[in-house]
């Protein structure tokens, strides 16, 4: 009788692992770098985007956006080939966005870049046109929903974190999403 029952006892546990498994999203969202409240409107945006990053085909549905200083992601965007972009670009593969300190300086800009990057994730386009459309709505959820921090940001310190970061050997031949 004992047998059975914690057989029964690990087919249940094994079902609920199952089930509740099923039930959560399979995402991670994350946010490096940056000022608390830049990290705060990012990842503000970032979740607003997390039930369309859910509907995407594929398990792993994790996004990590960067926040760099601007001389630091001149550097990163180098690094990646990425020479358009300005303020911000996206590596589908790696599931990343990086952010230039610089778009942090007002909140149009911050609405302008971060949906953008949005967008590349939303359609799987490095077309600028996709990204957009896709940005619109995400742009106007922003807009009702997420708080502009109350400090203005210095758009010339350095996160220390970052600092050291360097991609990892396959993202530098990665193919940037698009830039803004």
């Amino acid at each position: 009788m004992r047998r059975s029952r914690s057989g029964a006892v690990l087919s249940l546990a094994f079902c609920c692992d199952l089930l509740f498994s099923a039930l959560l999203p399979a995402q991670t969202l994350a946010v490096i770098g940056g000022t608390r409240p830049e990290q705060q409107l990012a990842a503000c945006i970032e979740h607003l985007f997390a039930a369309d990053l859910d509907r995407l085909p594929g398990e792993d549905h994790s996004m990590t956006i960067v926040i760099l200083e601007r001389q630091r992601f001149l550097q990163v965007k180098d690094s990646f080939r990425a020479h358009r972009t300005k303020l911000a670009f996206s590596n589908l593969q790696t599931r990343r966005i990086y952010l230039s300190s610089d778009v942090f300086r007002d909140f149009d800009t911050t609405l302008r870049c971060i949906p953008h990057e949005l967008g590349h994730f939303a359609t799987q386009s490095v077309y600028e046109n996709h990204a957009e459309i896709a940005a619109g709505r995400i742009r106007k959820r922003a807009r009702e929903v997420c708080i502009v921090p109350a400090t203005p940001t210095n758009s010339r310190r350095l996160s220390s974190q970052l600092k050291t970061l360097q991609p990892a050997g396959d993202e530098v031949l990665a193919t940037p999403g698009g830039g803004r």
